[in-house]
């Protein structure tokens, strides 16, 4: 009788209960979807993540843009407001608003050298033209001490209250009412001349002169005495 050759196991199938489904193809059929789900999740995610990157990054330009109109910022430019409006933006004045004769105004005069502010004056002489010379810009402050300098363009004022008698305005110390004559030049020590001749009272000396030229229409101020 030949011999027999060993026969394959064969696993037993599992026995198949009513109701009950089979568990491997339940797990295969949940794990499809579960998936689906995660790679859904991690693309929201990074979707979410670019756009808030791009959010921040984007919003002063969105800010900025939308205050301006959608339109860059503008800055300002010294050398252009000058060519638009024809006025050097360090000017003091210009000339057309000291055009009359004994015009004045008042402005802070920054010293380059100090950079202190120099509280000041400028007076549009009686002169014919338009020239440096016929204005004359000084310190409202007396020279060494701190009395205020008052143009006193009204003559009635002048005779009444400081008592003295003119045909033309005058510059008037309120301390000690030293009186300055605009038209006159005086000489200092040193031999140098500067407006301001002292007519009367115990002033020491003329006041300080703001050395000032003309560019174009504009007024500016360079340097005191």
């Amino acid at each position: 009788m030949p011999p027999q050759l060993p026969q394959p196991k064969i696993a037993p199938s599992m026995p198949h209960i009513p109701g009950v489904s089979d568990a491997r193809a339940t797990a295969q059929s949940s794990f499809k979807p579960l998936v689906a789900v995660a790679l859904a999740a991690i693309l929201c995610a990074g979707g979410t993540a670019l756009w808030l990157v791009r959010r921040h990054s984007g919003a002063p330009n969105a800010s900025a843009s939308s205050e301006s109109g959608g339109a860059e910022p503008a800055i300002s430019d010294p050398i252009a407001t000058k060519t638009q409006t024809g006025v050097d933006p360090d000017a003091v004045a210009t000339v057309d608003e000291l055009a009359k004769p004994w015009s004045s105004k008042n402005f802070n005069f920054i010293d380059p050298k100090t950079h202190n502010s120099i509280p000041a004056m400028i007076i549009r002489l009686p002169s014919p033209g338009t020239r440096a010379e016929s204005y004359w810009a000084f310190s409202t402050k007396t020279p060494f001490s701190n009395c205020e300098l008052k143009f006193v363009s009204d003559l009635a004022e002048l005779s009444q209250r400081y008592t003295y008698t003119s045909n033309h305005p005058m510059v008037v110390s309120t301390c000690e009412g030293t009186l300055y004559d605009p038209l006159k030049m005086a000489t200092l020590p040193d031999g140098s001349w500067v407006r301001g001749e002292i007519e009367r009272g115990g002033g020491l000396r003329p006041p300080l002169a703001i050395q000032i030229h003309l560019h174009g229409s504009s007024i500016v101020a360079d340097r005191s005495e």
